[in-house]
């Protein structure tokens, strides 16, 4: 008969590993599709996985967010691969209530900020939802003797705790970019682009032009550019039916056809810009 001060012996959370490894695959697909240039299965383009990943919320501190979803799951998965005890299931729980922050908050953005929703994403949220409850609901015994766990009160202070310093810290860092000014270079360009009458064609779910926008920072606004898709604010699809855009970016510079992504040294060269270039 076991000592009544021990606790039955750690084990390692098989569920929790397998629900994280579940996670790990996905997030590593969708971070593969993004940094290779690609689209994932089952999502069209000009869809709602295209508007998500080509949104300014498709990269976070300058990676691809879906590559931290990597980082998380693989936390999580080591921790749940070895045996839990009381102090590792804490570190665990906290993670966890992390990651359900960060999923939500991100969730929330695709409903009211960039008004569209990826399916992919959405059943990345719904793992980090089973994750946190498998961790809530697995936790290990405790001996008598050993480090007490809060009580469920306390356990909820936490999470509430860590979520909202999660979701203010992510609000924070996906908009530090916007109080940074355009170079010279930048908005210089832009004007002089504008002035020469030249054109950027695009779609507002086109990842390229995204990317496009995304070379002039917040000096983009000042582009000459017209949106095709009817869907789009602002959009004139007539007027680029007319030109015969047939792909996304298209640029008329003096003239001249130039389809895809450009270099800033590329167009300062195409408009004959004689600007600074820093």
């Amino acid at each position: 008969m076991p000592a009544p001060d021990k606790a039955a012996p750690a084990r390692r959370d098989l569920v929790v590993a397998a629900l994280a490894a579940a996670g790990l695959v996905l997030s590593a697909y969708l971070a593969g599709t993004r940094l290779l240039g690609g689209t994932p299965a089952f999502c069209e383009a000009g869809g709602g996985c295209d508007i998500v990943q080509a949104s300014r919320y498709g990269t976070f501190l300058g990676l691809p967010t879906a590559l931290w979803g990597v980082g998380y799951y693989a936390a999580v998965l080591w921790l749940a691969a070895r045996p839990i005890d009381v102090r590792r299931w804490r570190r665990l729980f906290v993670l966890t209530a992390a990651g359900l922050a960060f999923s939500l908050y991100l969730t929330w953005l695709e409903v009211a900020v960039i008004r569209a929703l990826c399916g992919w994403c959405l059943l990345s949220a719904l793992l980090t939802v089973a994750l946190f409850a498998a961790v809530w609901m697995r936790r290990p015994a405790v001996a008598p003797r050993g480090p007490a766990l809060p009580d469920r009160a306390a356990l909820v202070r936490t999470a509430a705790a860590t979520g909202a310093v999660v979701i203010v810290g992510a609000w924070l860092l996906f908009d530090v970019e916007i109080g940074r000014p355009a170079t010279a270079f930048q908005e210089g360009l832009a004007r002089h682009l504008a002035a020469q009458g030249a054109v950027m064609y695009g779609a507002y779910w086109c990842p390229a032009c995204n990317e496009q926008k995304g070379r002039f920072g917040p000096a983009a606004k000042l582009l000459p550019y017209v949106e095709c898709d009817p869907r789009g604010a602002g959009a004139r699809p007539e007027t680029c039916a007319r030109a015969d855009v047939r792909r996304y970016p298209t640029w008329i510079i003096g003239g001249r056809r130039i389809e895809g992504v450009l270099g800033l040294g590329e167009l300062a060269d195409l408009s004959g810009y004689a600007g600074p270039r820093r």
